[in-house]
């Protein structure tokens, strides 16, 4: 497939480097995310929980930068794989400072960061030489990337809090103006099959994250009824949100309103996220190392990230299902925001794991059974 458009050809699917990438970057997030493992007097600080969705941001639209780059100009070149691998080792020395990046170490956390967006923008700015029809628009998403990178590399000159506004105002230049490069050239879509495989795979892995927070957590503990209760309603909590999140998720790729990537980019920014405070959750329950008000702010936090973006592709893509979307998540949240008050935490996971696991009935009797095949693309089974 050397020097070939993998983006014209049918049935693209993730390459082994695109996983391998994934692999690697889920490392990272789990660097990241493991702040919110520590806890202190059965607290987690307030700089711990601003501190995950400040770190995990430019970890997750590094990823998503790449993952839109391979999806139209991967070529499976040597220059592509030599480029990528070289992001998958700086992002690694990028995580070890992850912990300290709002104080002692922002200098080369921002510096890093900003190294990894201008070798994206080189891959896009070698993309157009190459190719012909998107070369514009390569041209154009370098540029974003470059601008952003330089606003977020200049920050490290400031004092105060001013260096961390200026870093990401230049992630945020950075995305709004990918979002309005993306609208002008819509006539080019995303290949919307490979986009919805890639934020499926990053999901499950992310799953995969849950079960090892959650084995991690038993191997602490001595073999007793509660924490064999706990870890079990655990697994059905995660494997109830595999349920929900992929029995309809195959549905997205003929979704005929996605034509734009941002709607299912942005969103699973708000679920990814969701998703590693439910696995740190999960975690805190089978050890019993939170106070009950902030186990109940992570739960709701978590489910609440989660539900959004899962739900709002489909009530953009799907008007029938709209209303059910909306009753059937308030009813979810809530269960979870009632469970929150119950006197243990095992107890509040059972309830969140029955609201999780009424929502999958909910799902099943309210939104899949209402055919939408006048919103599906006919062209892709």
């Amino acid at each position: 497939m050397s020097n070939i458009s993998l983006y014209n050809s049918k049935n693209r699917h993730a390459t082994w480097l695109e996983l391998f990438f994934d692999l690697v970057f889920v490392a990272v997030i789990g660097v990241v995310t493991h702040d919110l493992a520590h806890t202190h007097d059965k607290h987690i600080g307030v700089d711990q929980i601003l501190r995950f969705p400040l770190v995990f941001i430019p970890v997750w639209w590094i990823w998503m930068s790449h993952t839109l780059y391979a999806n139209r100009f991967d070529d499976d070149s040597r220059f592509h794989r030599f480029f990528s691998l070289l992001i998958m080792a700086v992002m690694v020395l990028f995580s070890t400072f992850a912990e300290t990046s709002l104080t002692a170490d922002f200098v080369p956390f921002a510096l890093l960061y900003a190294g990894v967006r201008l070798m994206t923008a080189y891959l896009y700015w070698t993309a157009n030489k190459k190719a012909s029809k998107d070369s514009r628009f390569a041209q154009h998403l370098g540029k974003a990337i470059l601008i952003g990178a330089v606003i977020s590399a200049s920050s490290t000159l400031l004092p105060g809090i001013s260096k961390f506004i200026v870093f990401y105002a230049g992630i945020a230049v950075d995305m709004i103006w990918q979002i309005s490069i993306r609208r002008a050239h819509s006539n080019r879509p995303a290949d919307r099959v490979h986009l919805v495989e890639r934020i499926g795979l990053l999901a499950i892995i992310i799953l995969g994250e849950s079960m090892i927070a959650m084995v991690g957590a038993l191997s602490d503990q001595s073999w007793q009824m509660n924490h064999l209760a706990t870890s079990v309603t655990g697994f059905l909590l995660i494997g109830a949100i595999w349920w929900v999140y992929f029995d309809s998720f195959p549905i997205l790729e003929r979704a005929k309103r996605l034509t734009s990537s941002n709607t299912l980019i942005f969103t699973h920014l708000l679920l990814c996220m969701g998703l590693l405070i439910l696995a740190n959750m999960i975690r805190h329950a089978i050890l019993g190392d939170l106070d009950q008000f902030t186990f109940g702010l992570l739960s709701i936090t978590g489910l609440l990230l989660f539900y959004l973006g899962k739900q709002i592709p489909y009530w953009y893509a799907f008007p029938p299902w709209r209303s059910a979307i909306v009753t059937n998540t308030l009813v979810c949240v809530s269960i979870t925001v009632a469970s929150s008050f119950l006197p243990d935490l095992a107890y509040s996971l059972m309830g969140m794991t029955l609201g999780m696991l009424v929502y999958v009935w909910l799902t099943f009797k309210r939104i899949l059974s209402v055919k939408v095949d006048e919103y599906l693309d006919p062209e892709h089974h």
